[in-house]
């Protein structure tokens, strides 16, 4: 038995005390340090939530059913022929062209409103080939981005008829949130394109992209799968049938064998039989199959096992003559999306690559929609986060900053255009169906910003009507709906941009848009549209 004496009682209580009022006032200032941090964190959550952009009206105008409408006296761009054709008018009814008038016969036309387009040029809607339009546009989501999400992926649908974009072929993303916003547009509830997508994409576990996964069930039923998992043939023709489920107009798969992060580490890809399971499941089914191949076996791969049309040029290596017959033998399609390779290949201060022409223009291209168009295009916290990213690879530093493993390396498109990647070329004049995507919701880039890889193209020595075929006959081709979109012609959607300049004469002037129509809703207009206006009669 231990036995304290009074004086050591004492001792002890006061020690006690002592002790209970440092707990006391530590556990205070815990108390109010947690009060200041969520006294910041509430201000900060305001900041960003108060920047937010203001959401645009679904629509200016729409017929009411059964009411016609006549734009009379444009300029006609007729995309098959490669010609405008002075002073013609469109009519159309709900939602279709019914007659292209000829010049005499304007005067002749009675319709339940006339626009008077004299001046104009019409040409069809812009088809964005390549988007993921529920992606950011941003490679570091941080807190402010992360708040930004949900107004960034309705604002990337938004911008696209303001740029002249129509329809867009989004190339990945969660089914069920792309369906819901798609049907929403279709509505004319919210302002945007015709979305056409894959949702789910089919890869190995582990394969590129290595940052996608398969969603557990609870959570795939509410928001849809981006990735479905694939390791054998018959699990291939099942994660078709489930992509179809989950609404997909085509099938996407990856052949990329590492990764495109720094340090490219190796990744698992789908071995040959389970793509010919998927490409023939999806074929009998009524899909297409497209391929992300951005190394040159893949490329090779892609075009061996029968896939149709292929995302990207390889940029590891240059094609050979037996490369690009082998394309040219099958019905494919090529959407090379150069906006990623200009917005990707960030070549730091310094960079002995800065000396050839091609990769100075392209650093400049990227430093103008980083500090003129982006603003146009995404949130303000999007905005900042990507110039904290360009300034990492300005300085050098982003192979070494905390998130590198989630950075993308630079080096091979700044390698690929070092040499003025021929690959594209190539193909392009060994006469190649090419498509205009611009890769929209990746950093620096987004779905209405198209007008970017059009002046891409036309660097790169694509003529400017084939430009324009890339982003409408072409595109509606790839889409299997050429008997709806791509051009403008009776029985087709009027899906119609006027824009204030010929595009023939300078690609640029597809960024001059009075007017964009959609299924023949007004959705975006320009004030010398606005002041033609002739009403009804």
């Amino acid at each position: 038995m231990i036995v304290l004496s009074p004086t050591r009682m004492e001792v002890a209580v006061s020690s006690d005390r002592k002790r209970g009022r440092l707990e006391g006032r530590a556990g205070q200032g815990a108390a109010l340090a947690g009060i200041a941090g969520a006294g910041y964190l509430a201000a900060r959550v305001r900041s960003v939530m108060k920047d937010l952009s203001t959401p645009e009206s679904p629509f200016q105008w729409k017929p009411e059913r059964g009411h016609s409408v006549f734009l009379k006296g444009a300029n006609l761009l007729d995309v098959k022929r490669g010609q405008i054709l002075k002073e013609r008018g469109i009519l159309f009814s709900d939602g279709q062209i019914r007659e292209i008038v000829a010049t005499r016969d304007l005067d002749k036309v009675s319709a339940d409103r006339t626009f008077d387009c004299g001046g104009l040029f019409v040409i069809p809607g812009l088809i964005n080939c390549h988007v993921h339009a529920t992606m950011p546009g941003t490679a570091l989501l941080g807190f402010d981005v992360a708040l930004s999400l949900k107004r960034q992926a309705v604002r990337n649908l938004e911008e696209c008829p303001i740029h002249g974009v129509t329809t867009v072929r989004d190339a990945g993303g969660c089914s069920q949130i792309l369906n819901n916003l798609s049907q929403a547009v279709e509505r004319f509830e919210l302002l945007g394109p015709r979305v056409v997508g894959c949702g789910a994409s089919l890869k190995p576990r582990g394969g590129y992209p290595e940052f996608s996964h398969q969603l557990p069930p609870f959570l795939s039923r509410k928001i849809g799968d981006a990735s479905l998992y694939v390791d054998s043939p018959e699990s291939g023709r099942l994660a078709v049938q489930q992509a179809i489920d989950q609404g997909a107009r085509f099938i996407k798969m990856f052949f990329d064998d590492r990764s495109l992060f720094f340090g490219h580490k190796p990744l698992p890809i789908l071995d040959d039989d389970s793509v010919r399971a998927i490409v023939d499941e999806a074929h009998r089914l009524g899909r297409r199959v497209a391929v992300h191949q951005s190394q040159l076996e893949g490329f090779r791969r892609a075009a061996r096992l029968g896939v149709d049309d292929f995302e990207h040029v390889p940029i590891d290596a240059f094609l050979e003559s037996s490369d690009i017959e082998s394309f040219m033998a099958g019905d494919h399609n090529l959407t090379p999306t150069i906006s990623v390779g200009m917005a990707l290949g960030i070549a730091r201060r310094g960079h002995p690559a800065l000396s050839d022409p091609v990769v100075n223009a392209m650093q400049a291209e990227r430093d103008q929609v980083l500090g003129q168009m982006a603003p146009a295009f995404c949130e303000p916290a999007v905005q900042r986060a990507n110039s904290k990213m360009v300034e990492l690879y300005l300085d050098g530093k982003a192979d070494v900053a905390r998130l590198s493993k989630s950075l993308f390396d630079p080096e091979p498109y700044i390698n690929s255009f070092g040499k003025k990647n021929p690959n594209i070329n190539s193909l392009y004049k060994a006469g190649a169906r090419i498509c205009c995507g611009n890769d929209g919701g990746v950093p620096l880039s987004w779905p209405g910003m198209l007008s970017v890889e059009m002046k891409l193209m036309e660097r790169f020595e694509m003529s400017r009507i084939d430009i324009l075929r890339a982003a409408t006959i072409n595109a509606a081709r790839l889409l299997d709906m050429e008997s709806e979109l791509g051009s403008i012609e009776p029985g087709k959607h009027a899906d119609l941009v006027l824009l204030s300049a010929d595009p023939t004469k300078d690609i640029r002037a597809v960024e001059r848009i009075e007017a964009v129509f959609r299924s023949g809703a007004l959705l975006h207009s320009g004030g010398a549209f606005k002041r033609s206006d002739a009403g009804g009669r």
